[in-house]
């Protein structure tokens, strides 16, 4: 209340409040806009892009969280999870600029570490489930390459086995997220 001399109530020191949109629901995960800006600082998804396509990966990569959960897929060695966060200091620009970031999201050290072991547990789902599945035979190969010239060299060819694999494996991925995302629910928030 102000007193007839002017004098102002005291002011009480102001504290960051962190404003998130709710941006999907995946199953019974809210995902929010802050998840994204997570999801694009660990290197979940990439940090260049549309708004709509870090929403739409972060909801893929939802969906995978939940299926290795569901099939227990076990945790990653330490080691590799400190690799993986080192390389997002990295490119968060060292120490202090990675703590600015985290301290911005609202996100922990510990909190950080388990994100980026769940996102290595994917990966080796899907390595382990779809890069035997996407070998090319050696005729469908020779094929491949041969488009790029009359005998093609080795190089050609590995670079077409590539293609060929990478081309199948997202794929077989992309069915299989299908799949998952047939029996959960998922409702994307807001205009697209």
């Amino acid at each position: 209340m102000l007193g007839l001399t002017g004098a102002r109530a005291p002011v009480q020191a102001r504290q960051a409040v962190l404003v998130d949109r709710l941006v999907a629901v995946v199953g019974e995960q809210a995902l929010t806009w802050r998840d994204v800006e997570v999801a694009r600082l660990l290197g979940s998804i990439p940090a260049a892009g549309a708004p709509a396509d870090g929403v739409d990966r972060l909801v893929a990569r939802e969906l995978m969280h939940l299926e290795v959960e569901r099939l227990g897929v076990s945790e990653p060695i330490a080691a590799a999870v400190d690799e993986r966060l080192g390389r997002a200091r990295q490119r968060a620009g060292g120490d202090p600029a990675w703590t600015r970031h985290l301290q911005a999201l609202g996100l922990s050290e510990v909190r950080a570490r388990e994100w980026v072991a769940d996102d290595l547990r994917i990966d080796v789902y899907v390595d382990q489930r779809f890069t035997a599945a996407a070998q090319p035979t050696d005729v469908e190969t020779a094929a491949e390459a041969a488009r790029a010239g009359a005998a093609p060299s080795p190089e050609q060819i590995a670079d077409a086995r590539r293609r060929l694999v990478q081309a199948r494996r997202a794929a077989l991925v992309a069915d299989w997220l299908d799949g998952i995302r047939g029996r959960t629910p998922v409702q994307i928030a807001g205009p697209r």
